[in-house]
C-alpha cells in the first residue's frame, strides 16, 4: 500500500523537517510504502526569500545604514538554511519525482498512491499559510481513493464563519481525520466532523528511537539551550526569562538560529544540521523555548525546561503540557527561584507516552488493514 502526503515539506524549521521524518517512519514501521509530495509554497523558495531580504523597508536612517550588511548575513543565512534543510530532505525523505508550487500543478500530474494524507504541522492554519491553501486539504486527490488526517493543526482556538464555510467542506471529504491538538478536535465537533487527537509524530518516536539518529554531543560546559521562533510573548520578557534561569543554575546560554543577522546574546549557533540540532536539545541541562516540538522534545528527551507562551499560537503548547501534567513548566509572573531548580520526575509521562504509542500504532494499524482489504477486494 502507497501513502502520498503533503506536509510543509520546505520550509526551514527543525520541528517541520522532524515531524516528517518521523511521519516517514511511523507509517513505513506499518508496511506502508511512503512517498512526499515536494510541495513549495512560493513564499518558500529562496528567490522569493532573498527577494524579501533586499526589498525589506526599514524604519529609520540607522536601519537603513546598517541595512547592507544585515541583508548580506540574511542571504547567506538562507543559502546555509537552504543546504540544511533540503539536504536532510533529499537525503532522508522520500519525495516525488516532480516538484509542485500550486492545487493546479497537482491537479494536472497527481501523485500515484492507495492513499492520500494531509500530513502534520500546522496545514489547516491560514494564518501560517498566509491563506487558505487548498493544496493542504487533498483537493486535488482521486475521488475514489480515501483520504486521512495525520496529527494535523489548525493551531488556534477558533476560526470564523468565512473561514468555517470554505474549508469544512473539504474536512468533510476525509475518511479518518487525527488531529494533534485538543482545540482542534473541538472546533472539528463544532461542525459534527468526527476526529480524533493523536501525539505530534515527533513524540511516536520514543527517546531511545530519537537516540539513533542524535549526532555525537558538541559541547562540554554545561549549558541552558535556549530555541526562540517568536518576538512576542504573554506578559513575559523572554530575555529576561533566559538570565534568570542561566544565572540561577550558572549556565552558559547557547542559542539556535536562523540566521548570522540574528543579535540576540548568547553563543550561537546558525542552522546546525538537523540531528546536530537534536544533539543540543538531547545534551542541554537546561532548555528554554516558545516553541512547540523545542517543547515536545524536551518532554521526550526529560531534559529540564520551562516554555514561554508566545503571543499567538500557544494553544498547542497548552495542550502538550496538560497531556504531560507538566503545566508548571508554563514560566509565568509566580514562577519562584525555588522551581527553577526543582528536579523533574518524567517516569509518569514517559508511561503515558508509552501507552498512547502503542494506542495510535495499532489504531492506524487496524485502519490501513482495513483499507488495504477494501482496495484488494474491489471497494474503492
Amino acid at each position: 500500500m502507497k501513502i502520498s502526503i503533503i506536509t510543509v515539506l520546505n520550509t526551514v524549521n527543525y520541528g517541520s523537517a522532524l515531524q516528517t521524518f518521523a511521519t516517514q517512519n511511523f507509517f513505513e514501521k506499518l508496511g506502508a510504502e511512503v512517498e512526499f509530495v515536494d510541495y513549495w509554497r512560493k513564499d518558500q523558495t529562496v528567490k522569493e526569500q532573498i527577494k524579501y531580504i533586499v526589498f525589506d523597508k526599514k524604519k529609520n536612517i540607522l536601519q537603513w545604514i546598517k541595512k547592507p550588511l544585515r541583508d548580506l548575513l540574511r542571504v547567506i543565512s538562507v543559502w546555509k538554511a537552504y543546504k540544511c534543510f533540503r539536504g536532510f530532505i533529499k537525503e532522508h525523505i522520500h519525495i516525488t519525482a516532480k516538484g509542485y508550487n500550486s492545487i493546479d500543478d497537482l491537479k494536472r500530474d497527481v501523485p500515484e498512491a492507495d492513499i492520500y494524507c494531509t500530513g502534520s504541522d500546522q496545514m489547516w492554519n491560514s494564518n501560517w499559510n498566509q491563506g487558505i491553501e487548498r493544496s493542504f486539504f487533498l483537493e486535488y486527490a482521486p475521488v475514489d481513493k480515501k483520504r486521512i488526517a495525520f496529527a494535523t493543526s489548525i493551531g488556534k482556538t477558533a476560526i470564523d464563519d468565512a473561514e468555517a464555510a470554505e474549508i469544512m467542506p473539504l474536512i468533510r471529504k476525509y475518511d479518518f481525520i487525527t488531529m494533534r491538538e485538543q482545540s482542534a478536535v473541538n472546533i472539528l465537533n463544532k461542525y459534527n466532523i468526527s476526529s480524533e487527537m493523536i501525539l505530534d509524530p515527533t513524540l511516536l518516536f520514543s527517546r531511545e528511537q530519537w537516540e539513533e539518529h542524535i549526532s555525537a554531543k558538541k559541547r562540554e560546559k554545561p549549558y541552558l539551550l535556549v530555541y526562540q521562533l517568536h518576538q512576542s510573548h504573554r506578559d513575559i520578557n523572554f530575555d529576561d526569562v533566559v538570565k534568570r534561569i542561566a544565572n540561577n543554575r550558572k549556565l552558559e546560554i547557547v542559542r539556535i538560529v536562523y540566521s548570522y543577522a540574528d543579535r540576540k546574546f548568547g553563543s550561537k549557533v546558525c542552522c546546525p544540521s538537523v540531528f546536530d540540532f537534536l544533539s543540543l536539545l538531547y545534551y542541554a541541562d537546561y532548555i528554554v523555548t516558545d516553541s512547540f516540538h523545542g517543547t515536545a522534545f524536551s518532554i521526550n528527551f526529560n531534559r529540564l525546561f520551562f516554555v514561554v507562551y508566545p503571543n499567538s499560537y500557544s494553544t498547542r503548547m497548552d495542550n502538550i503540557l496538560e497531556f504531560a501534567g507538566l503545566q508548571n513548566r508554563r514560566f509565568s509572573k509566580e514562577t519562584e527561584d525555588g522551581q527553577i531548580g526543582q528536579a523533574m520526575d518524567f517516569s509518569n509521562v514517559n508511561d503515558k507516552l508509552n501507552h498512547r504509542r502503542r494506542e495510535i500504532y495499532y489504531r492506524f494499524e487496524s485502519f490501513l488493514t482495513t483499507s488495504e482489504e477494501s482496495t484488494e477486494r474491489g471497494y474503492i
